[in-house]
């Protein structure tokens, strides 16, 4: 009697063994999908998060882009081209054209060696004594 309790008690853990073994089997058949579809999930949700981004610079750049367009539309704009490029100017106003130091003729460098004579000051001054508001009226007016 004790051997047929022993076989039914050996049956029995051999019975949950395997139902063990069966309901590990379809929990790794599930679980394996299932974080796999976790990933792909945040993987989505990045890129989604990323591409919100990028929406949100490229709004930003179209609204710059905007504001130059309605810039470039302007009659701001028109004026000022036609005062750069074409020497354009309104009436009664008057044009003053500084070229760069290269090219100047005459500058305050170059009308004498070491002296500057200045005409309202009736009187020649050292380049190394002048000041910078000097160099500019003699610049201007001379």
């Amino acid at each position: 009697m004790l051997n047929k309790k022993n076989v039914n008690f050996n049956k029995t853990i051999l019975n949950q063994k395997f139902l063990t073994l069966v309901g590990l089997i379809i929990i790794l058949l599930i679980a394996i999908p299932l974080v796999k579809n976790i990933r792909q999930r945040n993987k989505i949700n990045n890129e989604i998060k990323s591409l919100e981004d990028d929406i949100k610079k490229l709004g930003n750049n179209n609204h710059e882009l905007r504001g130059l367009i309605d810039y470039l539309e302007s009659d701001q704009f028109v004026e000022e081209q036609a005062r750069l490029n074409l020497g354009l100017k309104k009436q009664g106003e008057k044009v003053i054209v500084i070229e760069d130091s290269q090219n100047i003729s005459g500058s305050v460098d170059t009308i004498s060696d070491s002296m500057i004579k200045i005409p309202w000051l009736e009187k020649s001054i050292s380049k190394d004594n002048i000041t910078n508001t000097q160099k500019w009226l003699v610049y201007f007016f001379e």
